[in-house]
């Protein structure tokens, strides 16, 4: 079993803040499987997978009781480290979404909707145009394929470069982030109540796994000042 037990959630203040950053995580997994090819959104997804250790490192508890602990100085370099992956990842939306109005690829994307849109809403009474319709996009459809075959054939081989964001990813980006928000937000809440009364003390232990998150030349400095 993982350290986030979504049925211990009203047990403890921790139990509950461990709740939450499960939830959290959830969307993080969503986003870094549903933006996997999607550039720098994927990039940002996956690096906020691979350090949620900060989270169970300071949510760890005690070796007398897993309920009755939360490091300050591990929470703090974690909500540092999400802070800044939030907004990256808004900073990716907006900036897909300019791209995107400005291209006008997503007012094509709306037309080729609103056109499947007005098709499938023909009345009965107009099956040989719609028949008609039909086998004028086959042929268009046939005419375009030979067209990039040939194309093809003229042009040598690139490699796959990574997709862009759609306006179906946008809107399921910004829905990802609104429940990251949300989440991150508890989170903090929680964690503000719990130092409130306990104290943000901390460890040796938890001072060193910070440093690791320092840039490799300021560990260096500190080491020789030690």
């Amino acid at each position: 079993m993982g350290f986030f037990d979504k049925g211990h959630e009203k047990e403890s203040p921790i139990g509950n803040l461990r709740a939450h950053i499960g939830t959290f995580m959830y969307f993080v997994k969503v986003g870094k499987s549903k933006f996997k090819h999607k550039g720098k959104v994927g990039e940002i997804f996956a690096d906020m997978d691979n350090t949620q250790y900060l989270f169970q490192q300071a949510t760890s508890g005690t070796m007398y009781d897993m309920k009755k602990k939360l490091d300050y100085t591990l929470w703090d370099a974690a909500t540092h480290k999400y802070t800044e992956d939030i907004q990256k990842l808004k900073d990716e939306l907006l900036k897909a979404v300019d791209e995107g109005e400005e291209s006008g690829e997503f007012a094509e994307e709306k037309k080729e909707k609103e056109i499947e849109a007005e098709k499938e809403e023909e009345e009965p009474g107009s099956w040989k145009a719609h028949i008609k319709g039909q086998m004028e996009e086959a042929e268009e459809k046939a005419r375009k394929e030979a067209e990039e075959k040939e194309k093809e054939m003229e042009t040598p081989a690139v490699e796959t470069e990574e997709e862009s964001l759609t306006e179906e990813d946008c809107r399921e980006l910004w829905r990802i982030i609104q429940g990251l928000e949300r989440e991150y937000k508890e989170m903090n809440s929680i964690a503000d109540d719990w130092f409130s009364v306990h104290g943000k003390k901390t460890g040796c232990m938890a001072a060193l796994a910070a440093m690791t998150l320092l840039p490799l030349g300021a560990v260096y400095g500190l080491y020789h000042l030690l």
